[in-house]
């Protein structure tokens, strides 16, 4: 059994160092409405910008936050504009559109590398 929770442990933290940015994640998350689970990619506070709200939030405000967004504009598409890979410092520009009801809203998710993983530093929703 210790080899086996052995096994899945190393497994999971040689994922968590992998240098790519959560294109999936972030896919999943706009399309589904999952505010947990995009704010899930970021640290201890997040630069926040959605039509309403500019600042910097803890995590649980900032899912708040994120999540009236969504039920204002629910169940949309999210097209990548941009994606690149992590700079030599270590952070990442992902750039897409979350198009709801007719509207489209630029979406800017902006990455930040610790010591040992990527987190999200800023996420900006803004009309376009």
């Amino acid at each position: 059994m210790n080899v086996i929770f052995g096994f899945l442990t190393a497994l999971l933290f040689s994922l968590s160092l992998s240098g790519d940015l959560p294109y999936a994640t972030i896919q999943r998350g706009m399309e589904s409405n999952d505010a947990h689970a995009i704010v899930g990619l970021g640290k201890d506070k997040i630069l926040l910008q959605v039509p309403g709200s500019d600042g910097a939030y803890p995590l649980s405000q900032a899912e708040m936050i994120l999540t009236s967004f969504f039920q204002k504009n629910p169940k949309g598409t999210f097209v990548f504009r941009y994606k690149n890979t992590r700079s030599v410092e270590g952070n990442g520009t992902v750039i897409g559109s979350y198009i709801s009801k007719g509207n489209s809203y630029r979406s800017t998710f902006q990455f930040r590398s610790g010591k040992y993983e990527t987190k999200l530093e800023s996420l900006s929703i803004v009309k376009e």
